[in-house]
């Protein structure tokens, strides 16, 4: 089964078995299955934030649907299955004249890897709402984690790294339909205005490095317009990598460590990977220092 249109990015090559349990009982039972076989697995969620290698997934791919995609309320809080799109939870929240989730409207991807990874944008992250989350342990017990039981930093969700999620919820505030949807059209127009969304990619390759950002640094070294095969770097966001046309996992790759390898030898930083490879033997993106 190809990756590549499952992604953002568009890129990648094919899964050896691309599974798609639709409640939580099949998810758990192909865990069990995974588990005892040991069966190499990675969870697919809406395809944004990573890079498929060019030899796909040597293993289970999964990827959600039915009810672990559904939205509803539960009492006064905004309950999410993982593979909910982000696009469809703000909007949820929007109609029903809740607040509060504003700054993430237009971020691509699924709940499930929203919390993975915390995210965020505009002054607001994923956890600022979050009530509790549901997860499987690694042994597949399921337990419910409160947001202060999670650890939640930049980018990160230390707490939900070996866990696989389930259904969380949120609590909002009651706020005006209008001024609800005017923020969601401010940030909107802010995305369009910064990001290259007229071309697939993965969001930020890169995190904040503290006190900085990444996509300065890549100005500041000139990389603006670099191109490696079909990967570029934005001329309108340099923290964003594009797909234009045709680019290869191992262009993204080359693109990434040379960006990674002028910035260190310009400023002695270096910068973190936000977006997560797949199928990779090691880590693509390491450089010699």
């Amino acid at each position: 089964m190809p990756l590549a249109p499952l992604t953002t990015f568009r890129i990648g090559g094919p899964a050896q078995i691309l599974a798609e349990p639709g409640t939580e009982r099949e998810l758990h039972d192909l865990l069990r299955v995974i588990a005892d076989e040991r069966v190499p697995s990675f969870y697919l969620g809406h395809g944004s934030n990573l890079l498929i290698s060019d030899d796909g997934f040597d293993g289970i791919v999964i990827h959600a649907r039915g009810d672990l995609c559904t939205i509803s309320m539960q009492s006064n809080m905004v309950c999410a299955g993982p593979g909910a799109r982000l696009l469809d939870l703000t909007a949820f929240a929007a109609a029903h004249q809740l607040t509060g989730m504003e700054p993430l409207s237009g971020i691509p991807g699924s709940v499930g890897g929203g919390l993975y990874m915390n995210a965020g944008a505009y002054g607001g992250e994923i956890s600022d709402t979050l009530f509790d989350v549901d997860v499987l342990t690694p042994d597949l017990k399921k337990i419910t984690l409160r947001r202060d039981e999670i650890g939640f930093h930049y980018r990160t969700a230390p707490a939900l790294q070996s866990a696989v999620i389930l259904h969380s919820r949120y609590v909002l505030l009651p706020g005006d339909r209008m001024n609800i949807y005017r923020e969601m059209r401010r940030v909107w127009k802010l995305r369009r205005a910064k990001q290259p969304l007229d071309f697939p990619s993965a969001g930020s390759v890169f995190k904040r490095p503290p006190g900085d950002y990444a996509g300065r640094l890549i100005e500041e070294i000139g990389g603006k317009g670099t191109r490696i095969g079909g990967a570029l770097v934005s001329p309108k966001h340099a923290g964003i990598f594009v797909n234009a046309g045709g680019a290869a996992a191992a262009d993204v790759v080359a693109l990434v460590r040379e960006i990674r390898r002028r910035v260190y030898e310009h400023f002695h930083i270096l910068l973190e990977l936000e977006i997560k490879p797949v199928g990779f033997a090691g880590d693509p993106f390491a450089i010699t220092l």
